[in-house]
């Protein structure tokens, strides 16, 4: 075997016992009998009523002190967080204890489980504690490394956080956890002190940038958030205040006379000198977020003002005006509790509508009015369509509406008729209005019907006529005889507008149109004198 090869063998025996020699220890600290899976199975010897209860008492020891051998501590090895000799001498002990519960030397078994359990406690506290100290030494580093940007502004505090971290992290290292922990939460402590510090001071020098900006002093609000940024140079508001400084610079004379009405709650004419502001800077910064300011002013000035009114109508009984005004606050602000007192605010609107639509409809339907009726119930309708008044009262008002316009036409064409003689005819459009006659007519159409029933009646008897002629004449009357000549012929007929014709060779025929009624003449002569 050469030199060279002497340290790999050596190195591979090592391995080989720290391997097997873990194993070997997890079978001697189970023994060398079979464990029930409820705990280790212990001998112990019977006694009187005192020592079974000390039995009792003991076998829990016994279990618990079985348990950390064969579970806690063997993990505890494994991950190589305890001694191959602490585990040993933790199993003599544990094997004292056995031998000497299987010779019913109960106090002495005692004291020997309670000194494993006790170590095995103590050691596994330990490698608690460590395990606390390791996560506490992440979680400050990472914030000693979030607060970095602090170390400028706060030099000493931030560096004080750092000394203690260190003297933590060498407790740590050297096995100290007690102090390795208390070091590593007086780091945490050091640094909230030092971020709740550096809060309030950024805190308090925005607030007065922000004060310095809206009264326009540049040169105050420039240096306030400047000092913002020496502390916390990633600090967005500040980054934004500076942005507006230099937004307003050249034109903050301009910015005051928009702002002084703004102030007085002049917002329209606000709203007006920053839009030619704007035409002449059109991407300021400052100017576009001031415009945003105001119009959210004004929103909510309208938003107010919708709901005072809504309010107003709501309490006049103006529902249909209440429900307007709120839709206006809504489509302003949305929200559930408007949406909901729309709603209600719209069934009542409704209710109140549709009473009001069937009273007016039934009264107009009572006074004749059958077109505004029509109108009235239609709307009513449309309100409520599941409303079985309010879909009779259209219906009806449409037929009585329907008779009305029949009647209407048919008295109007009976009188057009009368005044021209054509009695017939005239008689015709009475009876069909009479047919579609509605219950209420206004008084001038009836003081119409009784005039034209008044006219029909005297001119219902047939009225005698005497046409005259020279026996020359072909003398015809249209639809009642045929042309014939005659001296004088004598007629009987009922009043009406009729067509009298004459003709004779070799002279003009003549036609006459004659009007007979009770009140014309009873004569009338028929003779072509006019020669072609």
């Amino acid at each position: 075997m050469t030199n060279n090869k002497k340290p790999v063998i050596l190195v591979a025996l090592v391995l080989i016992v720290l391997m097997v020699l873990p194993m070997i220890v997890l079978m001697v600290s189970k023994g060398s009998g079979p464990v029930a899976k409820g705990g280790p199975r212990i001998s112990i010897p019977k006694g009187d009523n005192t020592s079974e209860a000390v039995n009792y008492d003991l076998r829990q020891l016994a279990e618990r002190a079985e348990k950390l051998l064969s579970e806690d501590l063997a993990d505890a090895l494994r991950k190589g967080d305890v001694s191959l000799d602490f585990i040993a001498a933790l199993n003599k002990d544990a094997e004292k204890a056995r031998d000497a519960l299987a010779d019913g030397k109960l106090e002495k078994a005692e004291q020997y489980y309670s000194s494993v359990v006790a170590a095995a406690d103590a050691q596994l506290g330990a490698l608690t504690l460590a395990e606390t100290a390791r996560a506490l030494d992440e979680s400050t580093y990472a914030e000693l490394k979030r607060l970095e940007y602090l170390k400028i502004a706060f030099e000493n505090t931030y560096r004080e956080a750092v000394e203690t971290y260190n003297q933590g992290l060498r407790d740590l290292n050297a096995g100290n956890y007690k102090e390795s922990v208390d070091g590593f939460e007086m780091t945490s402590a050091i640094l909230g002190d030092l971020e709740g510090r550096s809060i309030q001071q950024v805190g308090g020098m925005l607030e007065a940038a922000n004060a310095a900006l809206a009264e326009l002093d540049l040169v105050a609000a420039r240096a306030a958030f400047e000092k913002v940024r020496q502390i916390d140079s990633a600090n967005a508001a500040a980054a934004d205040g500076l942005l507006m400084v230099s937004s307003l610079e050249g034109i903050a004379s301009e910015v005051q006379v928009f702002k002084a009405l703004q102030a007085v709650g002049e917002l329209d004419e606000a709203m007006a000198q920053l839009d030619g502001l704007l035409a002449k800077y059109p991407n300021n910064p400052f100017l576009l977020n001031e415009r945003k300011v105001i119009h959210a002013q004004v929103q909510e000035r309208e938003f107010k003002a919708a709901l005072e009114l809504a309010t107003k109508t709501e309490a006049e009984g103006d529902l249909l005006a209440a429900v307007v005004a709120l839709e206006a606050a809504i489509a302003i602000r949305p929200s559930p509790e408007l949406n909901e007192r729309l709603t209600a605010l719209k069934g009542k609107a409704k209710a109140a509508r549709l009473e009001v639509l069937l009273e007016d409809g039934y009264s107009a339907l009572k006074a004749g009015s059958y077109d505004g009726a029509r109108k009235l119930y239609r709307e009513a309708v449309a309100v409520a369509p599941e409303s079985k008044e309010a879909r009779t009262g259209l219906e009806k008002a449409s037929s009585l509406y329907l008779a009305n316009i029949r009647y209407t036409q048919n008295i109007t064409s009976a009188g057009k008729y009368l005044k021209q003689g054509r009695y017939p005819r005239a008689a015709k459009f009475f009876n069909d209005a009479m047919a579609s006659r509605p219950t209420n007519v206004p008084p001038s159409q009836l003081q119409e019907e009784s005039r034209i029933r008044t006219e029909l009646a005297v001119q219902s008897q047939q009225v005698g006529l005497q046409v005259l002629s020279d026996k020359k004449t072909y003398v015809s009357l249209i639809g009642v005889f045929a042309p014939e000549r005659f001296k004088e012929k004598d007629l009987k007929l009922y009043p009406d507008v009729y067509k009298l014709m004459g003709t004779r060779k070799g002279y003009r025929s003549i036609e006459i149109e004659i009007k007979v009624d009770t009140r014309s003449s009873k004569n009338i002569e028929v003779i072509c004198t006019e020669k072609q």
